[in-house]
């Protein structure tokens, strides 16, 4: 195979190598059949539009022509998009912790066997000329090269001893009596994860340092559990989103979060807002506003939320990120001078900011925005009301942002990931749950009717679809987050099309995607076998895992639904996984939600009826908030659960697990039989 295949490809990182004078191929049996046939090794290249350091690489090492000469001479070099393949990336990366023992990263660097796919040698970002200990690319080549003609016995070692390891991921040991589920084990994560808080800054210890927003989910269910770990999880989850909205990694001016930053104190970012990011810390923020009665996390919700339709809103739904390089550098158009902001803002607004931010502090010529103190600080350090306050912020905070949409703006990568958009689909349904606002929830049923019209066919979900029909398979999390947002949304405002769709995705998830023998779910369908091994995964990450959303989402379905196969999926996902929640609970946040309701069930209320029955769905919210599932189904409905078929009109019908009551006509009856169920004692717990 000769010549560089990505020109007419519709992702946006493949066309960004599409000029490079590397023979670039795609992955597929075409450019694998090559290289068994040539007998050479793979060069596999992982990465995505946004990432910093891709791009450093190509412009250092895939750019140039001497390199590239090596590279198409010695190797069959496949580019990869990580958001169209996150299924070859995860197994990469398991690999690069496999051989190296420590995480990996982007772009991924991996040089495998071209007959079994095994990698032999695998990193990340290598320099163009030595840097930090790290070897030069093109040194790198010949090494491999040689490594790979020369040292026969070494390399089917090594790859032999990666095949081992593959072989045994999926095999998660057993003791010698089965693990039973255990609440305790929600503890023990809060223990932990209290354990390595960062009391200084916020978040946990450690640098790089990322939101981590479904740790933090697990500090406001220990919230509002209660118990002896409430009050320290409450004011560490304070810090954090104080320090989080308030420091360089929140853009406080356009709105949205960057992905991480590169010291503990926040003040650092790296400039790449991803849409997952945004969209999970839409939801937590919205949540712990009304848990923890700060309204100022509200309004970061409801910003976060206007920067995400103001920026990534494309045809079919909302774009996968932004990239990090932006003007002259990494992140120049995020920063300002004392002078740009003087100019642009009047004198009351000026005092304002430097109130709220340190303006006068800072010895940089050009700097980020980070809150020095809170709003309410600055007003009070000022002497205004609040009111006053607010509108100074907002006026200047707009004239900096337009000031800022003068400077060159990050590029877009407009893919429209299913799985992403469904995140934020789930935020947005939480948005209108715990603020009240109806709002979000229609944006959320609109980008539903999106997805479903472009990523729904013939009964199969699909991860991506592009403009010109190409369509990528959906992975465990398409099916899994869609579903789980389906019915957040169905609790918020029910329509038969979702409860129809989500019916079809949970039968997606036992058909295509779980493991008939072991239990547990696969990241890929089971139709699906151009990789060398079907990873399950099991631990949440920068998004949950795969198995715990889907367990969840499963066992909530079954509830409703009154599907037991539903539910028997869902246990079996979590008996298997019960052994690595033991050893680490803290990594397994969403299972452990799971764990959580099917030991105790929430109770399902069913509300059968139009306008008296929304008021009666605000009364069970308001008063009960997560510790049961409510859902209000429209008298004409003709798509509902089973128990909906019987019930009388502008009535109501508790379930718990398999077991329905009579149907209940007075609201009053019905707040009293819940107060008996969920006893004085039970703890009002958020849901993720």
């Amino acid at each position: 195979m000769s010549g560089n295949a990505l020109h007419g490809q519709q992702s946006r990182y493949l066309l960004q190598h599409a000029e490079d004078p590397v023979d670039w191929q795609c992955w597929g049996p075409e450019a694998l059949a090559a290289a068994r046939a040539a007998n050479k090794p793979i060069l596999l290249s992982v990465g995505y539009s946004a990432c910093h350091w891709c791009q450093q690489m190509q412009a250092e090492s895939f750019s140039d022509p001497a390199i590239a000469s090596l590279m198409n001479a010695t190797f069959v070099s496949i580019k990869v998009d990580r958001e169209e393949r996150p299924d070859l990336d995860d197994v990469y990366q398991t690999a690069h912790q496999l051989l190296n023992g420590q995480s990996g990263g982007w772009p991924l660097t991996a040089f495998l066997c071209p007959k079994t796919l095994m990698p032999f040698v695998i990193g990340t970002y290598f320099p163009r000329l030595p840097s930090h200990g790290r070897i030069p690319f093109k040194d790198l080549l010949i090494r491999v090269d040689e490594f790979y003609r020369k040292q026969h016995k070494e390399f089917q070692n090594l790859r032999d001893q990666m095949a081992r390891s593959f072989k045994v991921l999926n095999e998660i040991p057993s003791a010698d009596v089965p693990e039973l589920a255990d609440l305790y084990l929600l503890h023990e994560a809060s223990r932990r994860l209290l354990e390595s808080a960062d009391r200084e800054h916020g978040g946990f210890k450690g640098a790089p340092k990322f939101a981590m927003p479904y740790a933090l989910w697990r500090l406001l269910e220990t919230v509002s559990e209660g118990g002896e770990l409430a009050e320290a999880a409450s004011d560490h989850l304070k810090l954090t989103l104080d320090r989080l909205g308030g420091s360089a990694i929140h853009d406080g001016v356009d709105g949205g979060f960057f992905r991480y930053t590169t010291d503990e104190a926040w003040r650092e970012p790296h400039f790449e807002k991803m849409l997952f990011d945004n969209a999970a810390l839409i939801g937590l923020y919205a949540a712990a506003g009304t848990i923890l009665h700060e309204p100022l996390y509200g309004f970061v919700a409801q910003h976060t939320l206007t920067w995400v339709r103001r920026a990534l809103s494309v045809e079919g739904g909302f774009a996968a990120s932004l990239d990090a390089t932006t003007g002259d550098g990494d992140g120049t158009t995020y920063m300002f001078s004392r002078q740009e902001i003087r100019k642009a803002v009047n004198p009351d607004e000026y005092k304002f900011l430097d109130a709220l931010y340190g303006l006068e502090r800072i010895s940089r010529d050009r700097f980020l925005l980070h809150c020095v103190r809170s709003p309410v600080e600055a007003a009070v350090r000022l002497g205004i009301d609040i009111p006053t306050s607010q509108q100074l912020y907002e006026s200047a905070i707009e004239k900096l942002r337009l000031l800022r949409y003068e400077k060159p703006l990050p590029a877009r990568d407009e893919k429209v990931l299913c799985g992403w958009n469904a995140l934020l689909v789930k935020s947005l349904a939480q948005l209108t749950r715990y603020s009240g606002d109806t709002v979000p929830v229609r944006y959320a049923q609109q980008l539903v009717d999106k997805l479903v019209a472009r990523n729904w066919y013939n009964k199969r979900l699909f991860s991506i679809v592009y403009k010109n029909g190409d369509r990528l398979p959906a992975f465990l999390d398409d099916y899994s987050y869609l579903l789980l947002a389906l019915l957040d949304l169905l609790r918020v405002s029910w329509r038969d099309s979702d409860y129809e769709l989500a019916r079809h995705l949970a039968e997606g998830l036992i058909n295509h995607f779980e493991d008939p023998e072991a239990g547990g779910f696969f990241m890929v369908a089971n139709d699906q076998d151009d990789i060398p091994f079907k990873p399950k995964p099991f631990a949440d990450t920068m998004t949950p895992a795969g198995n715990g959303v889907a367990a969840l989402a499963l066992l909530r379905f079954g509830h409703l639904s009154a599907e037991p196969r539903y539910v028997d999926a869902a246990r079996r996902c979590i008996d298997v996984a019960m052994p690595l929640l033991r050893r680490q609970p803290e990594a397994h946040y969403t299972l452990l939600q799971a764990m959580r309701e099917l030991l105790l069930p929430k109770p399902v209320v069913l509300l059968l009826g139009d306008d008296p029955m929304q008021h009666w769905q605000s009364s069970v919210l308001t008063r009960f908030r997560d510790q049961v599932a409510c859902y209000r189904i429209p008298s004409g409905s003709e798509l509902h659960p089973p128990e909906v078929m019987i019930m009388d009109n502008n009535s109501a019908k508790i379930c718990r697990a398999e077991l329905c009551e009579e149907d209940i006509h007075e609201l009053t009856a019905l707040m009293a039989q819940l107060e008996q169920i969920l006893t004085p004692e039970s703890a009002e717990v958020a849901s993720a």
